[in-house]
């Protein structure tokens, strides 16, 4: 906030603030005592500095001010705006499904269990099963280091890795496993694959929690309609499963998963969440629809403002849990 807000703003807090009442208020100095001669150098050129080591980083491409994966097939970008949206994400679909899980777990979680999460992302998902499981250690994998390192549960652990290739742990280590919603960053060819490993390491017993959205919209207005197509499209450009989720049963039987439910659908809350994700693959959808920017930002604003409402069209989440036999 700039100085000469300060006046005013402190004003209007005495305004509303009872007689008597109590502000506290909390500020970081940004003078650094006794700095190095590097440190005072990056405080005096920090935005440079930080813009341009991001910019070097191996494994991304920036398209339309967004940074993507250019070491795997993930369509969605990898960036602070993506990391608020999967933030959003969790906590709509938490809402929709009642919690964290669906499956049976609480008398499967003892002191010494092990969960993982796979594909944490920022983590939202891992640390709140950390504090709702204090007795159980529960880790986090994902391709890209957005989750936190040092302010988080003791039980917590995340480390960097791509799912795709041999999970990095022994045979029958954990208790419960969590995927959701990598239908968006896992090749076709690689699921069969992922399945295997996860029962590698899924102790007899111990159960797979899967959810995924159906890439089909039902109801579609004619505009989304049109984007629908652009986004099976780019899903099939990187040989991604846009129907995923209606196959999860199937494939996991064939993993030699045993005890499976299915089931859930989801409506209208999930349109704030799906409008972002249109807004975040708009360097891939613009070049596919041949849309300027202004105009796919039109288009994207009426669908999600009038025609998903008229036409009352809405996902399917598909959540099967399963476990692996004794």
């Amino acid at each position: 906030m700039t100085i000469t807000r300060w006046p005013n703003l402190m004003q209007e807090i005495k305004r509303v603030l009872k007689p008597g009442g109590i502000i506290e208020q909390h500020e970081l100095d940004a003078i650094a005592h006794n700095a190095g001669p590097k440190f005072q150098n990056i405080q005096n050129y920090g935005n440079e500095t930080s813009s341009t080591s991001e910019k070097q980083k191996q494994g991304f491409n920036y398209i339309g001010g967004r940074k993507f994966y250019d070491i795997v097939p993930y369509v969605l970008p990898a960036d602070i705006e993506e990391d608020d949206r999967l933030h959003q994400q969790h906590f709509a679909l938490k809402y929709i499904c009642g919690g964290n899980y669906t499956a049976p777990i609480h008398d499967l979680i003892k002191p010494g269990s092990k969960i993982l999460d796979l594909g944490c992302g920022p983590g939202q998902w891992t640390l709140e099963m950390a504090q709702e499981f204090p007795q159980a250690d529960v880790y986090g994998i994902d391709i890209n280091a957005n989750f936190p390192t040092t302010i988080k549960p003791a039980n917590s652990h995340f480390l960097v890795g791509n799912v795709t290739e041999r999970l990095p742990w022994e045979d029958n280590y954990f208790d419960f496993i969590w995927i959701r919603y990598l239908f968006v960053g896992i090749m076709d060819a690689d699921w069969q694959n992922l399945y295997h490993e996860v029962r590698r390491v899924l102790k007899p017993g111990g159960i797979l929690e899967h959810h995924e959205c159906d890439g089909l919209t039902v109801n579609p207005g004619p505009k989304f309609k049109k984007f629908l197509g652009h986004f099976e499209e780019a899903f099939i450009s990187r040989d991604l499963s846009f129907r995923l989720a209606c196959e999860l049963s199937e494939r996991m039987t064939m993993a030699g998963f045993e005890d499976q439910l299915e089931g859930g659908k989801i409506g209208e809350i999930w349109a704030a969440n799906l409008k972002d994700g249109t807004f975040a693959m708009k360097p891939w959808l613009s070049k596919l629809t041949g849309l300027t920017d202004d105009e796919y930002d039109s288009v994207v604003q009426y669908i999600f403002d009038y025609e998903i409402f008229e036409y009352d069209d809405y996902h399917n989440h598909h959540m099967v849990w399963a476990r692996k036999n004794q």
